[in-house]
C-alpha cells in the first residue's frame, strides 16, 4: 500500500511516499511551475499510483475527498475571497474531481475536538493543516522512547514567514498558536494589535506576511533578505521563548520542545532555546519535508494502515466544524461574506 502526503512550499511542492510504513518515494515540483499549471502536480501524484494521497489544506478542513469539495470548502481551507489568487487551488480541484483522485484535506488544529472549546474563542489560526502533520510525525518519532499516549510536549515550527505553537499532552493537541496569532516572526507581525488593525484601510491579505522582525530592521536602515543574515537573532529567540512559554500554559511544565522549521538550522538560535529547555529536532523519517512525511502518515491512517493508532489517538477522524465557528456574534455581523 502506498500513501502519499504533500506540503505546498513557498518555493517547492514536495511529495513524499510510504510504502506501509517505510519510506518509498520523494518527488519536488517547483512551486512556480504549479501555479502556472496546477496538472503538473496532478500528473506527478497520478504517476505516483498512491492509494490515498492527503494535503494542500491550508487553514485546514476535516478528512473530505477533494472531489466532494465545493466552494465554501475552498475559502474556508484559503480564508481568501479573491477568485483569482485562488485559481490555482480551484483548477487542482476540478482536476482531482475529474480524475477522482484519491486526494483528501487534513483538519487544521482548531478541527480537534481534544482542545477546550473555551481556547478557540475569537480564534482562526491555532495552527494550519501542516502543522498538525508536523504533530503526527514528532508522535511518531518520539514512540520508539515514549508511549504515545505519555508524550507531553510543545512543538515549534518557525520558518522564514510564520512561527506556530502546537501544545501536546498525554499524546493529544490540547491547544495552539498559530503564525498570525502569535508572536512575530522573520518576515511576518504574527498577531495584530487590535488598534492597529482598526486604523488600517484597507486591510489587504498581503499585510498578514509582512510586518515582522526583517520590515522592524529595515525601517531602521538595515536591509536582510535572509533569516540565515539576521544578526539581531536575539530578537526572534525572545519572541519564539514567549511563545513557548504561552504553549506551555496548556500542558504544564515541559521539558521537552520539538524544533521544526528553517530557522531552527541556524545554529546559535538551537542553542540558545537550548539554555532553557531540551530540544529534539523534528526529523521523522529523514527523507523530505516534515510536513509532507506527517500528512503521509495520516494518509497511511485514513487507508487503515499501521499509523491509523496515530490518526485515532489524536482523534483527528472526530475533527469537525469550520474555522470560523468560534467567532463570537459581535464580529460575525461584520463579515461581508455568508458562510
Amino acid at each position: 500500500m502506498i500513501c502519499a502526503g504533500i506540503d505546498p512550499g513557498t518555493s517547492t511542492y514536495e511529495i513524499f511516499a510510504l510504502e506501509n510504513e517505510e519510506p518509498f518515494d520523494k518527488i519536488t515540483v517547483l512551486t512556480r511551475e504549479v501555479r502556472e499549471d496546477p496538472s503538473i502536480l496532478l500528473k506527478a501524484l497520478k504517476d505516483l499510483n498512491a492509494d490515498v494521497i492527503a494535503g494542500l489544506s491550508g487553514y485546514g478542513l476535516p478528512i473530505k475527498r477533494f472531489s466532494e469539495l465545493d466552494e465554501r470548502d475552498l475559502f474556508l481551507m484559503t480564508l481568501n475571497k479573491d477568485k483569482d489568487i485562488t485559481m490555482g487551488m480551484r483548477r487542482l480541484i476540478e482536476i482531482a474531481k475529474r480524475d477522482n483522485l484519491n486526494l483528501y484535506t487534513i483538519p487544521g488544529v482548531i478541527h480537534l475536538p481534544t482542545i477546550p472549546e473555551w481556547r478557540k474563542i475569537n480564534r482562526i489560526d491555532m495552527g494550519t493543516a501542516d502543522k498538525l502533520c508536523s504533530v503526527c510525525l514528532a508522535l511518531h518519532q518520539l514512540s520508539d522512547e515514549v508511549p504515545i499516549d505519555k508524550q507531553r510536549f510543545v512543538l515549534v515550527e518557525a520558518g522564514f514567514g510564520f512561527n506556530a505553537f502546537i501544545s501536546v499532552k498525554n499524546g493529544k493537541v490540547v491547544d495552539g498558536v498559530g503564525g498570525t496569532s502569535g508572536f512575530p516572526a522573520f518576515s511576518s507581525l504574527g498577531a495584530m494589535d487590535s488598534e492597529l488593525a482598526y486604523l488600517l484601510k484597507p486591510f489587504p491579505k498581503s499585510l498578514l506576511f509582512s510586518g515582522g522582525i526583517k520590515s522592524y530592521l529595515r525601517d531602521r536602515g538595515v536591509k536582510i533578505e535572509e533569516v540565515e543574515h539576521l544578526k539581531e537573532y536575539k530578537i526572534l529567540v525572545e519572541f519564539i521563548l514567549k511563545g513557548i512559554r504561552v504553549a506551555e500554559v496548556s500542558v504544564g511544565k515541559i521539558n521537552k520542545v520539538f524544533l521544526s522549521g528553517k530557522v531552527f538550522e541556524i545554529p546559535r538560535i538551537a542553542k540558545a532555546i537550548k539554555t532553557e529547555y531540551e530540544i529534539i529536532k523534528l526529523k521523522g523519517f529523514g527523507f523530505a519535508k516534515q510536513s509532507a512525511e506527517g500528512a503521509a502518515i495520516i494518509a497511511n491512517g485514513i487507508a487503515n494502515g499501521k499509523f491509523k493508532k496515530i490518526m485515532e489517538h489524536l482523534e483527528i477522524h472526530r475533527a469537525r466544524g469550520t474555522v470560523l465557528d468560534y467567532i463570537t456574534s459581535e464580529f460575525r455581523e461584520y463579515f461581508d461574506f455568508k458562510i
